[in-house]
């Protein structure tokens, strides 16, 4: 008390006011707080609970449709003649023989296109002997569905005819594949089966994966979830039967995780065979993203609703994979999940049948139990999860709804910061006349303390506006100087990178640009699969010696600058040119399914540009040009005065191909394949060089 007889009235009436505004704020904060809280919590967890019973309900009704529209299309009369029709031709195939040259290329397709990709994508080394098939009728199919198909793998339904395929499975399929991809697209089924009843032959697939012509009981795919469920409804006596096949990694599929529903097919009282649809949970992951708008379906910022197989790993599109792949990642390795599944992750591109969710509210679930618990989720955080079953013929999935509880719990911190700004605001209108003086003071500070920490963070050309004359506006004018001589110094220093950045460019390719900028130097990198040419021009040397080196060289700049410019328009990438030898390759630094075919239509362009030159200039100058795909391994050579280079034995090759001084475009044995019927060529013929294995040659002729 003596202190306080001390104070002048002034600080008595604001110590006063501050203690009488505080104490009564402070009581009414806390009653309405400890009040409104419960309330906040109930709210929020009745809304997520809301969410995942609505989701629920439309996942049951979608099962239902489903069901009814697998029974419908088995029944239908179209389906039952297919079935027939496919069935009695496909037997019959079995009686048919491929050429040796067609039974090669069957066993190149498993070899070196289907095997090799799969093997990318799942664990452990797959067998050839596992996969080729070895009963005649299967071997032809695929020979003329899958082998022959011009379309990519996983698109060859695009397919309708085979002119190749003359046989009564031809025309069968010709009819019937029209009306099938009808009824797939209809009920957005991306691959629909038939599989016949007695044999278990799969005799019709629609996406004309390698499962087509496969025997259920014996064959590759025979001990899949699939193979399981078509053999446990065989002997069904029920035509509107209904099965589900949960999810796996499906071989044909390259690995990508699949599930399938089937209903028999009836024709009267005889099962002819069983119809199979891939599950579409492509439609199911619209219902539980909502088309992706988490936010619009009062999700928040991490807010999801996802569902969970028996074997605790999720099924279906998870928010953070899709809105930030790389950050989700990170995450999980932060978060102690093995590193092989995070890769697994990385490699399929989305979660299902691969990341595990082990939580209580997943057990409870699964038991058929329904709740609401606050748990560790799959990302290592707290999150609010409500649960509950979903019922799948014989398999039962969790229905998980899910939101960070710091999120959840956003409205009650929102309340509590509410009270806690009113209460503040009330005290400092107390004494906002007693701060205005020291405000006024401190502001011209305030401004320069504020420009330093934006000029600090990197903000350019930053500006006080400071007018008085005296010393603080002095300060004022010498800071906005010095922040106008960094602004004018850093645009310079950003100029520079630019035109660094772009003679780098120049020089090296995109993907080595990438990995010089992260501090590898050699930038070397092991390439699976692009295309190479490989160009000599014939006739420089004889241009030289008859209009001098000069000329020689001029011409062989303009003609080389018409090479890159056409090399750039058709997406080629140039590596290098010595003298009269060129070096290019498709794939490198953007990968693309079709690099074979656009390094022979760049080459055809060379070979038109140089008659151009030879019509225009008066030369007599011709091309050799080699080209070849696979492997290969690029890296810069030398650290001051550097290049970018390519080795491997598809170089090589494409060089030899290339040695001869004939004109031609040659393209080796494995080009001729992956373009098949697109150009025109002559071939095959034999390359044979002293002291060097003899190779296999192709020359493209329009």
């Amino acid at each position: 008390m003596f202190g306080f007889n001390r104070l002048s009235i002034q600080s008595k009436m604001i110590l006063l006011l501050l203690a009488v505004s505080l104490t009564s704020i402070g009581v009414m904060a806390w009653i309405g707080y400890s009040s409104a809280r419960p309330a906040l919590i109930q709210s929020v967890q009745n809304e997520l609970t809301g969410v995942r019973v609505a989701k629920t309900t439309t996942l049951k009704m979608m099962i239902a449709s489903l069901r009814q529209e697998v029974i419908l299309l088995a029944g239908r009369q179209s389906t039952i003649d297919g079935m027939r029709e496919l069935r009695d031709a496909y037997r019959q195939l079995d009686n048919t023989t491929l050429s040796a040259t067609e039974s090669q290329q069957l066993d190149d397709f498993y070899l070196h296109d289907f095997l090799p990709k799969l093997d990318e994508r799942v664990e452990g080394t797959p067998i050839l002997e596992q996969y080729l098939p070895t009963r005649a009728a299967a071997r032809y199919l695929q020979s003329h569905y899958i082998v022959a198909n011009p379309h990519p793998y996983g698109k060859r339904q695009n397919l309708i005819e085979t002119p190749s395929d003359t046989t009564p499975y031809g025309i069968a399929h010709a009819q019937h594949h029209k009306i099938f991809a009808r009824a797939a697209e209809i009920f957005g089924f991306e691959d629909l089966q038939l599989v016949d009843a007695k044999t278990l032959d799969i005799v019709y697939s629609y996406q004309k994966t390698t499962e087509l012509g496969s025997n259920l009981e014996t064959g590759p795919y025979a001990n899949t979830k699939l193979g399981n469920k078509v053999r446990s409804i065989m002997d069904t006596k029920n035509r509107d039967d209904f099965r589900i096949a949960g999810y796996e990694p499906w071989r044909p599929n390259l690995g990508a995780p699949e599930a399938f529903v089937m209903s028999p097919i009836f024709s009267g009282a005889e099962l002819l065979g069983i119809l199979v649809l891939q599950f579409p949970i492509n439609d199911f992951n619209k219902v539980l993203t909502g088309g992706y708008a988490w936010r619009e379906e009062g999700l928040g910022k991490t807010g999801e609703v996802y569902l969970v197989g028996s074997d605790k790993t999720i099924r279906s599109e998870s928010r953070f994979m899709h809105e930030d792949p790389q950050g989700f990642l990170q995450t999980l390795r932060q978060t102690g999940v093995p590193g092989r599944i995070v890769d697994k992750l990385q490699q399929q591109g989305n979660p299902i049948c691969v990341l595990p969710v082990e939580t209580a509210s997943v057990d409870e679930a699964l038991r058929g139990h329904s709740g609401i618990h606050t748990v560790t989720g799959y990302r290592g955080t707290r999150v609010l999860s409500a649960y509950g079953p979903l019922d799948l013929d014989t398999l039962r999935w969790a229905v998980i709804a899910e939101i960070d509880e710091q999120e959840a719990q956003g409205p009650i911190r929102a309340f509590g910061r509410t009270v806690l700004v009113v209460a503040t605001g009330m005290a400092l209108a107390v004494t906002l006349l007693a701060l205005f003086s020291s405000y006024v003071l401190t502001r011209p500070l305030r401004l320069l303390t504020e420009g330093a920490q934006r000029l600090s963070a990197g903000e350019a050309g930053v500006r006080v506006n400071l007018h008085s004359n005296d010393e603080f506006g002095e300060l004022g004018r010498v800071f906005n100087d010095m922040s106008e001589n960094i602004k004018k110094q850093t645009d310079r220093l950003e100029q520079q990178v630019r035109e660094n950045q772009e003679l780098l460019l120049n020089i090296l390719p995109a993907s080595a640009v990438a990995q010089w900028r992260q501090g590898d130097e050699k930038a070397s990198h092991q390439f699976a699969d692009v295309s190479v040419l490989f160009a000599k021009i014939i006739g420089l040397e004889a241009f030289g010696e008859q209009d001098g080196d000069t000329k020689a060289l001029a011409t062989l700049c303009d003609l080389i600058e018409a090479f890159d410019e056409a090399a750039e328009k058709s997406g080629i990438e140039k590596v290098k040119t010595i003298g009269g030898s060129y070096l290019a390759v498709c794939g490198l630094s953007f990968a693309r399914p079709d690099h074979a075919r656009h390094i022979i239509m760049f080459a055809q362009e060379m070979v038109r540009i140089v008659g151009v030159f030879n019509r225009d200039r008066r030369t007599d100058f011709s091309i050799a040009i080699g080209i070849n795909a696979g492997p290969v391994v690029g890296g810069v050579v030398g650290r001051r005065k550097f290049l970018y280079d390519l080795w491997g034995d598809t170089v090589t090759i494409a060089k030899r191909l290339a040695e001869d001084d004939r004109a031609a475009i040659r393209i080796t044995g494995t080009m001729r394949e992956r373009v098949g019927e697109q150009f025109k060529f002559s071939g095959p013929a034999a390359l044979v060089q002293p002291g060097k294995p003899p190779l296999d040659l192709w020359e493209v002729t329009d």
